[in-house]
């Protein structure tokens, strides 16, 4: 019996005669995959898939690098400088809402057009976000964005997607095809800032691979993204506040501060045991310790 409808779909073993995905991150971000990756607003997932989409347009294998940011405002985009970093790679091309003459869905869907097989390998998508995009409480909605999403990966392509936690922060908004559909679902926690560095944990919440939870940190000057330093990636909420005040202090003193001067200014009292061991813990990694002299106080000062 002969079925029409089978030919040309049915796999055969030349069907996976095909590379092995690039790891552009290893344990975390791979090629021909979807991530989505949810966090609160202002917790820096823009920042976050800045650094991302430098260094994955570094890779040899990628071709081209589409950013589609239904988010942020040319104003809110020239503060952050992307005429200047971003618009300018040459792999980089980068898509404002400001300039559609279509809603962003709309949008999706003729790129869904051209996703057929092959035609999207070398190909990385960023889009941002999906509130932009869905009502991501319409199940309807939700199911035809991420079937878009998993057509375009199908054709070769690598999509991130950033997405929103619920208002409490406490897990991923929206219906289960977000956690469903995805190749990988990263958890996105802000650990701290430091100058121009903004460091992130990224938590795995769901996988099809075997990936790994992982700590990043972004230059919001250079976009330049790193492994992040094991210092920052174990810090408690209280000891990123804490070392936060105590950095913000220190910089505006090139004589070193006591101890009393530096815990007050923490918001501490000399007496505050934990205060005192956080203060401690932390030396040689963001300020040094100077012994007593002649009588004179221990102080700290800031290592830059």
């Amino acid at each position: 019996m002969s079925f029409n409808f089978l030919k040309g779909v049915v796999l055969s073993p030349d069907d996976f005669n095909m590379d092995e995905n690039v790891a552009f991150i290893e344990d975390f971000l791979y090629s021909n995959s979807v991530t989505l990756i949810y966090s609160p607003p202002k917790q820096g997932k823009t920042w976050l898939g800045y650094g991302l989409a430098t260094l994955i347009a570094k890779h040899e294998s990628v071709k081209e690098v589409i950013y589609l940011d239904m988010d942020n405002s040319l104003n809110t985009l020239k503060d952050r400088a992307v005429n200047q970093t971003l618009i300018t790679h040459p792999k980089i091309e980068y898509v404002s809402n400001s300039k559609l003459r279509c809603t962003p869905m709309e949008h999706l869907r003729e790129i869904s057009k051209e996703a057929t097989v092959g035609n999207f390998e070398g190909i990385v998508f960023f889009l941002e976000t999906t509130k932009d995009y869905v009502d991501t409480d319409s199940k309807s909605q939700s199911e035809e964005f991420m079937k878009i999403v998993m057509k375009m990966r199908d054709a070769g392509a690598t999509v991130i997607i950033m997405h929103h936690a619920t208002k409490s922060g406490s897990t991923i908004s929206g219906v289960q095809v977000f956690i469903n559909s995805p190749d990988n679902v990263y958890e996105l926690t802000q650990k701290a800032r430091d100058e121009n560095n903004l460091h992130f944990m990224l938590t795995v919440t769901h996988a099809r691979s075997l990936v790994k939870d992982i700590g990043l940190s972004v230059n919001t000057k250079s976009l330049i993204l790193q492994k992040l330093d094991e210092v920052y990636s174990t810090m408690s909420t209280y000891e990123e506040e804490f070392v936060r005040k105590a950095k913000s202090a220190l910089k505006d003193s090139k004589e070193g501060i006591s101890q009393t001067e530096l815990l007050k200014a923490t918001g501490h009292e000399k007496t505050d045991k934990t205060a005192r061991d956080t203060l401690e813990k932390y030396v040689d990694k963001f300020w040094t310790k100077n012994q007593e002299k002649r009588g004179r106080p221990i102080t700290y000062q800031l290592i830059t």
